[in-house]
Formats: C-alpha cells, structure tokens, sequence
C-alpha cells in the first residue's frame, strides 16, 4: 500500500524517532512539494533533517485549480495531499487535522494519523509498548484526548 503524508505525522513521527515504521507499513510514501516547503521553512532545525531519515517520492501536484478552491480552512499542505493521492490514483492519505481528515473522507479517500500509524504498527507487531509511544507523543506537543488514548492502549480501536 502507498501512502501520501502531511507534515504534522511526519514531524511526529520524527520526533519519537519512529520514522522507520512508514518504510515497515508502505510500500511507497509520497511527499507533496507544499509539506516539503513547510518542514523547510520551520523553525524546528531538527524536524528540518527528517528528510534524511526516510524514503520517499516528492510530488508535485497538477491541478492547482482544485488546490485553490480547497485552500482556506486547509492549509496547503494538506490540500496538496488530498488532490495529490486523487490526481495519482493513491487512496490512503495520512493527516492529523480534523477537519483534513472530514475533508478528504468526502472525497472518498482512506484517511489515518500518527496514531493509526503506530496503532498499525502495534497490530502487526512492530512495536510492543504503544502506551509508551503514545506518552512519546504527548511530550512532543501532540494532544490526544483521554478517551483516544483510553481506546487505542485498550485495544478497542
């Protein structure tokens, strides 16, 4: 399976140093020009070398069209991955935002997080301590509420 992914997931998953799991779960996984341009002109140096821990296919995304009509309450980011995974033919996208997630749902498109991530992860046994990677996060900055932590450490999601 392929994957196109936002800046947020990449930059958590970086730094719980846990970059590695996009290689074990994907196939491929495609990087749009917006999130490249968002990690590079962050102020975190650090996130700024995740590119250097990874595999990935830059992509460029075509119909600036419908990027324009869907910038707004999505930043650019993840506008190029909902019309990047569409224009490509890739039906699983990865994105943190709420309302990223509704959006490219109604768009017919298979959506997950840094949490479905590592929630996969640990289902397929490449990690064995997810309440571990889940407080990993939370010191990186990532809220997750109670009852999604709850769910996820008690298997029930």
């Amino acid at each position: 399976m392929d994957i196109v992914i936002n800046a947020s997931p990449l930059i958590f998953l970086f730094k719980i140093n846990r970059l590695d799991l996009l290689q074990k779960l994907f196939a491929k996984v495609y990087v749009p020009q917006a999130v490249l341009r968002e990690i590079q002109a962050g102020s975190n140096i650090e996130a700024k070398e995740l590119f250097s821990h990874i595999s990935y296919e830059s992509l460029e995304v075509k119909n600036l069209t419908a990027v324009s009509e869907l910038l707004g309450r999505l930043h650019a980011g993840e506008v190029e991955v909902i019309v990047g995974a569409i224009e490509i033919g890739i039906a699983n996208v990865v994105l943190d935002d709420g309302y990223a997630r509704n959006k490219a749902k109604q768009l017919n498109l298979e959506v997950t997080g840094t949490l479905g991530i590592l929630l996969r992860a640990k289902q397929l046994g490449l990690i064995d301590n997810i309440s571990k990677d889940i407080e990993s996060l939370i010191n990186a900055g990532m809220y997750l509420s109670d009852k999604i932590i709850e769910r996820v450490v008690d298997g029930d999601y």
